[in-house]
């Protein structure tokens, strides 16, 4: 076949180039069908070559105990992903994703990194867990990786700490101060008490609460920090009730732990307005606790991601929401897949390197240092050289967890406290 289809069998012009027409019809002669042409590429045949595709890696558990829970949070980065190849890619190159598998472990981190240099690549989305990323950045951050961790502590938002690494979203300081000032501002309180999980988490949303709280001249009446493996909560809620909180700080990072928390006071018949972590949205929470344990929670929200009496949801939101919905493997944590930052970041990343006509990681990130009121899912985005967090007080709102059983919320809105 080789030997038969020379230059004057495919029909080249006499400058050389190929005659479309010739082309099918000597293709056709010799029995090529059109499933094999589409197989050699038409674009090859013609002289044209394919664009190489522009590869990210993508950092997350594969194997391991965290691989169910953690799949979820990266769903948003696949639809982001379907969205920009359909529209034609990055500077016309589609994204293929490199998938690597950290098993959900800081250890794993400089072996990850060492696969990434291997394979020269650039642009990281992930890993998830604020430990995780602080060990990726070991080696992502000298090698000037542009990268977007899955971690909302303050620190991972440091662009004097981290210069590669951006924080699409909201940061622990900022949710702090957001539960605060509804408890205090909008709720009157003097009292507030103070639970939270003894990790990195909990430490760090804590020194922001606690933070917020001095600025506004009040000291908490009881501050309550137990084991992630406790299991058993009624002496830190009866300490709680006991010191007199009008209302609770409850920075509790998953639900087993607030199920246990909300069970004892609910058994204590107390039922103080609390405000917590996003986690509280979660819809198994509903089926672990009584609903009038809940009706007075709130969590903290991105406000494109929420309703009220008189503002709807947006188009956009309501367009992802029915993506998410069409994976298995979304239900129950539509508003854990929302809240994850790939999918916007991906989309800013191709504005911004469509932008700079380059995939330079040097000025794609004095690009993305730059950015001002960039209009993402979650909210407006704005960086500086010094500030990789994303996101402001102005696009975070406190919202009801007893919304998540009203039909307004597919799963992944709820209604605006």
């Amino acid at each position: 076949m080789a030997e038969q289809c020379d230059r004057a069998t495919f029909g080249f012009t006499r400058d050389g180039q190929l005659a479309r027409r010739q082309f099918l019809g000597t293709a056709a002669r010799l029995g090529i069908g059109i499933p094999a042409l589409s197989t050699l590429g038409l674009t090859q045949a013609f002289g044209q070559a394919r664009p190489a595709p522009f590869t990210i890696g993508w950092v997350r558990p594969v194997t391991g105990l965290l691989a169910p829970s953690f799949f979820p949070l990266f769903i948003g980065g696949l639809i982001a992903v379907d969205e920009i190849n359909a529209s034609g890619g990055i500077l016309g190159r589609p994204i293929e994703r490199l998938e690597l598998d950290d098993e959900g472990s800081p250890a794993k981190q400089p072996e990850i990194v060492s696969r990434l240099l291997d394979k020269n690549i650039s642009y990281v989305v992930g890993p998830n867990g604020s430990s995780q990323a602080l060990a990726s950045f070991a080696g992502t951050q000298p090698a000037k990786m542009i990268q977007a961790a899955g971690a909302i502590a303050t620190t991972v938002g440091d662009g004097n700490l981290y210069p590669y690494n951006y924080q699409v979203g909201y940061n622990t300081e900022l949710q702090g101060q957001l539960a605060v000032q509804y408890l205090v501002n909008n709720l009157g309180m003097k009292k507030i008490g103070i639970l939270h999980e003894s990790t990195a988490y909990g430490e760090q949303v804590l020194a922001g609460s606690r933070g917020e709280l001095d600025k506004l001249g009040i000291k908490p009446v009881s501050v309550q920090a137990y084991p992630v493996n406790a299991t058993d909560f009624s002496g830190y809620i009866n300490n709680l009730r006991s010191a007199g909180s009008e209302g609770l700080l409850a920075w509790v990072g998953n639900i087993p732990n607030a199920a246990l928390a909300f069970t004892a006071m609910a058994n204590q018949k107390w039922a103080p307005p609390t405000t917590g972590h996003y986690v509280l949205f979660l819809q198994q929470l509903h089926t672990l606790v009584p609903a009038e344990a809940l009706r007075n929670v709130y969590g903290t929200m991105y406000k494109n991601l929420t309703w009220t009496d008189t503002e709807k949801i947006g188009d956009r939101q309501l367009k992802f929401a029915e993506k998410v919905a069409g994976y298995k493997e979304a239900k129950g944590l539509e508003v854990v897949v929302a809240s994850a930052p790939w999918y916007d970041f991906l989309h800013l990343l191709k504005v911004v390197i469509e932008a700079e006509k380059t995939f330079d990681t040097a000025r794609v990130k004095r690009a993305l240092d730059n950015v001002t009121g960039y209009q993402g899912l979650l909210g407006t985005y704005s960086f500086t050289p010094r500030r990789h967090t994303g996101i402001g007080l102005q696009d975070m709102v406190m919202a009801s967890v007893a919304s998540g059983t009203d039909p307004k919320a597919m799963g992944l809105f709820r209604k605006r406290a």
